[in-house]
């Protein structure tokens, strides 16, 4: 299950209705998931939409928190991604914190006129400072609901800011990727009314690689979230190492696209992350 989190979380993928309360701007909206692991309920995610005029903004907070009588975890992800309708992705920020270890991973990338450039920074123990900052960005991400998306990345760009540690770097030419995995309900709202690829590439923003996967579109269905139904597009995506993942996805053309469900098997068994009633 951890390669599936730290794929979304990065895996890189947990509208608010009731207690998942929609926001009533159609430019806007908050998505709170369960995380599951073999059929425990390991950790929570947030999600945070928001378009403007030149383009959009992700922003994703996770924590899973699990533990047995040899091992424990609490591992806490904060990351953004930002777009522009005429550009594509412009600029990525995550920051995974590793509260039992007090260890950081700190992955930046941005957009170049011939492509990406990644950066990967491992900060093997936090400050007081640090982590005080980050528990006001986690509060600013997962304990407001309102479009408080500038105050994020804003908050953000302090942490870590005087590190010098040494990044290890990544370059990915500008049509490498199709997608990254948080970004592809906006992929598949782009492609509706016609045929998708039998493969694509996705971006994997924590480990900066191009996984390629093949994808099915399985045709529309319906189905219920507490007592709503939300009509989705049911999809499977295959890396040839696993059985295929399945993944429900809400879209249409009057309002931002979002993950429903996704269930799939990993080398840590299964794992399934759906939205919350």
């Amino acid at each position: 299950m951890m390669r599936f989190i730290f794929f979304t979380f990065h895996i890189a993928i947990a509208v608010l209705f009731s207690s998942a309360l929609m926001a009533e701007n159609s430019d806007f909206i908050v998505l709170n998931y369960d995380v599951i692991s073999e059929e425990e309920d390991v950790g929570d995610m947030t999600f945070k939409f928001s378009q403007g005029e030149s383009g959009y903004v992700i922003v994703e907070h996770s924590n899973i928190k699990a533990s047995s009588w040899w091992w424990s975890i609490d591992v806490t992800t904060i990351a953004s991604e930002e777009y522009r309708y005429d550009a594509g992705l412009v600029k990525v920020d995550s920051k995974t914190v590793d509260k039992d270890d007090g260890i950081a991973y700190w992955v930046k990338i941005k957009s170049h006129e011939d492509g990406f450039w990644g950066d990967f920074t491992v900060i093997e123990r936090i400050t007081a400072g640090e982590s005080k900052q980050f528990s006001g960005l986690t509060f600013a991400v997962a304990g407001r609901t309102s479009n408080n998306i500038e105050e994020i990345l804003s908050l953000s760009s302090k942490i870590f800011a005087d590190r010098k540690e040494k990044a290890e770097g990544a370059k990915f030419p500008k049509n490498s990727f199709d997608t990254t995995f948080n970004h592809l309900p906006f992929f598949i709202q782009k492609n509706a009314g016609k045929p998708l690829p039998k493969k694509i590439n996705i971006l994997d923003t924590d480990n900066l690689e191009v996984s390629p996967v093949e994808i099915n579109d399985l045709g529309e269905k319906t189905i219920l979230v507490g007592t709503s139904k939300i009509k989705v597009r049911h999809l499977t995506l295959s890396d040839g190492e696993f059985d295929p993942s399945h993944l429900w996805i809400k879209v249409d053309d009057t309002s931002l696209p979002y993950l429903v469900r996704h269930v799939g098997v990993d080398e840590d068994g299964a794992f399934e992350l759906k939205l919350k009633p």
